[in-house]
C-alpha cells in the first residue's frame, strides 16, 4: 500500500479522536466550565449534527478548490479549532470550537477517502478506502483511551493540546508527501443533488442508514445487555469492547480487500448478511465468555467491512458526483447512528434488553434488501456533456 495513503489514514485517526474523546473527559469539562454533565454532552450532539448535515454542503461549496490544497486548509482549520478548544475560557467558546472542528473534520475524512481512491491503483482502490476506515476505527480503539488518559493525568485541555500537535505533524506530512490531484470541472450543485432522485443512488445510501441503525440499536445498549445476560463487571465489558474495536480495524481491511477481489457488489451483500447473522447470534453467545468474544469479533468485523465496499460502489455508480456522494454516505452513517440509538432506547424502555438483537438483525437484513434494489437498478444514461466534463 502506498505510504501516502497511510498519511491520509493517520489524518483520519487524528480527526476521529477529537470526535469521540469528549465522552472520556466530559466530567472534567463540566466541572471546570461550571456546566452540568448533560449540558456538556451537547458537545457530542452538536459535533455529530454539524458533521452529518454540514459535510455535503461544505464539499459542494469547495468543489472548485484543488483537493490536496483543500485538505491542507481543512487540517489548518482543524488545528486552529483544537487550539481554541484548549484555551476556551467558557462553555460557549468550547461549543463554537466544536462546530469548527466538526466542519473541518468532515472535509478531512471525505477528502482522505477521495485522495486515497485517486492515489491507489484501480485494483487496490477498495483496500485504500479500507485503510482510511481503519484509521477512523483506530481512533476509537487507541485515540480515545489515550486522549482520556492524558486528560486524567494533565487535565482535559492537554488532550486538545496533544491533538493540535498531531494535527501539525499530519499537515506537514500532507504538504511534504501528497501529490496534487488534477482539478476537474465540477457538475453544478443542483445537478449533483439531482442524483438523489436516482433510486440506484438513494438505495445505496439507505444501505448505510439501515445497517448503522441496526448496529447501534444493539451497540448503544451493549453494556446493559451484557450486564443482564451475563452479569459481567464493568472491567470485563471494557475487555469485550476492546476486542470489538480491534475487530473494527480488521473489518476495514477485510472490506477493502474483498471489494478489490470479489467486487464491491458481492462484498456488500456477503458482509451485510454476515453482519446480520452475528447480531442474531449475539444473544445465544452469552452462554460462555469465549463464544461471546468470538461472536463480538465477527460482529464488528462485518459491521465495518461493508463501508469501504459501499464507498467504492458509489464512486463507480456516480463518478461525476463522487465527492458529494461520499459526503452523503458519511452523513448516512451518522444518521444511522442517531436512529439506532433512538430505536434501541425505545426497545429497552418497553421490552427485554435481549430484544435489541432481534431488531438489530432485522434492520441489517433490510439493508441487504436495499443493496439488492440498488445493485439491480441500471444507471440512467449520462449525457455526453457530463461524460466530457468528467476527468478520472
Amino acid at each position: 500500500m502506498d505510504k501516502r495513503i497511510w498519511i491520509l489514514a493517520i489524518a483520519s485517526f487524528v480527526v476521529g479522536t477529537v470526535e469521540l474523546v469528549i465522552a472520556g473527559i466530559i466530567d472534567m469539562i463540566a466541572q471546570d466550565l461550571h456546566v452540568s454533565v448533560g449540558a456538556a454532552g451537547q458537545l457530542i450532539s452538536v459535533y455529530s449534527m454539524v458533521f452529518a448535515f454540514g459535510s455535503p454542503v461544505l464539499i459542494a461549496l469547495t468543489s472548485k478548490v484543488e483537493r490536496r490544497k483543500l485538505l491542507i486548509y481543512a487540517m489548518l482549520v482543524f488545528l486552529a479549532g483544537n487550539i481554541v478548544s484548549m484555551i476556551s475560557p467558557n462553555f460557549t467558546i468550547l461549543l463554537l470550537s466544536r462546530i469548527v472542528l466538526a466542519a473541518s473534520c468532515s472535509i478531512v475524512v471525505i477528502l482522505s477517502i477521495v485522495l486515497a481512491s485517486n492515489i491507489a491503483a484501480p485494483e487496490l482502490r477498495g483496500r485504500a478506502i479500507g485503510v482510511i476506515f481503519m484509521g477512523i476505527i483506530a481512533a476509537l480503539v487507541l485515540g480515545v483511551p489515550l486522549g482520556t488518559w492524558i486528560g486524567v493525568m494533565w487535565g482535559w485541555r492537554s488532550t486538545f493540546a496533544l491533538v493540535a500537535v498531531l494535527s501539525f505533524i499530519v499537515t506537514w506530512g500532507i504538504v511534504r508527501f501528497l501529490p496534487e490531484v488534477a482539478s476537474r470541472p465540477m457538475i453544478p450543485l443542483r445537478e449533483q443533488l439531482r442524483t438523489l432522485n436516482n433510486p440506484k443512488i438513494v438505495s445505496a445510501h439507505f444501505i448505510s442508514i439501515l445497517q448503522m441503525t441496526g448496529q447501534f440499536t444493539v451497540y448503544a445498549y451493549i453494556t446493559p445487555f451484557l450486564h443482564e445476560t451475563m452479569n459481567l463487571s464493568t472491567g470485563t465489558i471494557s475487555l469485550v469492547l476492546f476486542v470489538y474495536g480491534l475487530a473494527g480495524v480488521a473489518g476495514g481491511w477485510v472490506g477493502g480487500w474483498s471489494a478489490d477481489k470479489l467486487g464491491s457488489k458481492r462484498t456488500i451483500i456477503i458482509t451485510l448478511l454476515l453482519h446480520a447473522l452475528a447480531i442474531f447470534l449475539l444473544h445465544y453467545a452469552t452462554s460462555s465468555m469465549l463464544l461471546l468474544l468470538i461472536v463480538v469479533f465477527v460482529w464488528c468485523t462485518f459491521n465495518m467491512a461493508p463501508s469501504p465496499a459501499i464507498q467504492s460502489y458509489l464512486i463507480q455508480a456516480a463518478p461525476e458526483s463522487s465527492d458529494i456522494q461520499l459526503s452523503f454516505n458519511t452523513s448516512s452513517l451518522h444518521i444511522g447512528v442517531a436512529l439506532g440509538s433512538m430505536v434501541g432506547g425505545m426497545i429497552v424502555n418497553h421490552y427485554a434488553v435481549t430484544t435489541i438483537t432481534w431488531v438489530g438483525a432485522f434492520l441489517v437484513i433490510l439493508a441487504v434488501l436495499s443493496a439488492f434494489i440498488s445493485i439491480t437498478r441500471k444507471n440512467p444514461e449520462r449525457s455526453v456533456g457530463s461524460t466530457e466534463r468528467h476527468i478520472s
